[in-house]
């Protein structure tokens, strides 16, 4: 055995090999135990995503995209060794419906947090996305008076780290002035809903905002990550509806962490990934409705350890939680 570096003041316990980095992932509810030599942990809280709003029966009247489940990304998070969390994993919002929250132990602990459920997108008569997490797309209104305002995100007002970590933002709207009416895109947990007009020119229904990526926390392959280019993404807002005959580019596109895209009248809504916390695409003229939201997720990954020693902050926390390993 080679030399042992006693410089930080540790202890030689039983139990003193090394410990490799860990990362435990939830895609359904559960409870996090932290090993005994944690003190610290980097977590990923991920809500449900908003359902895209429906399209109306007439007159060329689309829905909003679906608002991302709200995300949480907090590194260094006090948790001592032994400790539990009760997880409770947000499912994703039916079409027209909002996101349920995702929560990571219970408060007043002083590792709680709360992802907040994505807002739903709007549709008619409402017109209106719906606040939450990242907020809902406004609907193409059935009227110029007609209200479509965007929702409102309401992840970055969470008090504590659920709030200072967390990643929300408001959903796209109604330009008033494109043709056939199409909606705005869903919130993402990185960028905004995109307003009406790209992509289809004035028939073009918003874009779905980005989500973020956890990959600089998390490293750049984990086996819960989405495929393709959207791995490492969460929280992707979900495109407005738009509407056919015109280019197939008018419908909106969700953004990358699951939002899917909106629909154009024709066919099935799309299927938003689940674990992503993901809004849904807004619907489509004459009678689609929304797609659903994605549900949510939460990982948390344990730092590793030296070989031979643990250090005074995690024995005296062991010792406490009666977890010294004997």
């Amino acid at each position: 055995m080679g030399a042992i570096d006693r410089s930080n003041g540790g202890v030689l316990g039983v139990d003193n090999t090394s410990k490799s980095e860990l990362v435990t992932n939830f895609p359904s509810s559960g409870t996090f135990t932290a090993r005994a030599s944690t003190t610290a942990v980097d977590v990923l809280v991920v809500a449900g995503g908003g359902g895209g709003g429906g399209g109306a029966s007439g007159g060329g009247n689309h829905g909003g995209g679906g608002g991302a489940g709200g995300v949480v990304l907090t590194s260094g998070l006090t948790m001592p060794g032994g400790s539990s969390a009760t997880v409770t994993i947000g499912a994703g919002g039916g079409g027209g419906s909002a996101g349920s929250d995702t929560t990571f132990g219970a408060s007043p602990n002083p590792y709680y947090i709360i992802a907040k459920g994505g807002g739903d997108g709007g549709d008619q008569p409402r017109g209106g996305g719906g606040n939450g997490g990242s907020g809902g797309g406004g609907a193409g209104p059935q009227s110029s008076n007609a209200s479509a305002n965007a929702g409102n995100a309401t992840q970055p007002q969470q008090s504590g780290v659920s709030g200072n970590d967390g990643h929300g933002n408001a959903g796209g709207t109604f330009g008033g002035s494109a043709l056939s009416h199409p909606a705005g895109g869903g919130g993402g947990a990185g960028a905004a809903g995109s307003n009406t007009g790209p992509g289809g020119g004035n028939y073009g229904a918003g874009n779905g905002g980005a989500g973020i990526d956890v990959s600089p926390v998390f490293g750049s392959s984990q086996p819960w990550y989405l495929p393709g280019g959207e791995a490492g993404f969460f929280g992707g807002g979900g495109g407005g509806g738009g509407y056919t005959p015109y280019p197939p580019s008018a419908r909106g596109r969700g953004g990358s962490g699951g939002g899917s895209d909106g629909n154009n009248g024709q066919g099935a809504p799309d299927s938003t990934t689940g674990n992503s916390g993901g809004g849904g695409g807004g619907g489509a003229h004459p009678t689609t409705s929304g797609d659903s939201g994605g549900s949510g997720i939460v990982a948390v990954k344990e730092p590793g350890g030296a070989s031979g020693m643990w250090d005074l902050q995690s024995h005296y926390l062991a010792v406490k939680n009666s977890a010294w390993p004997s």
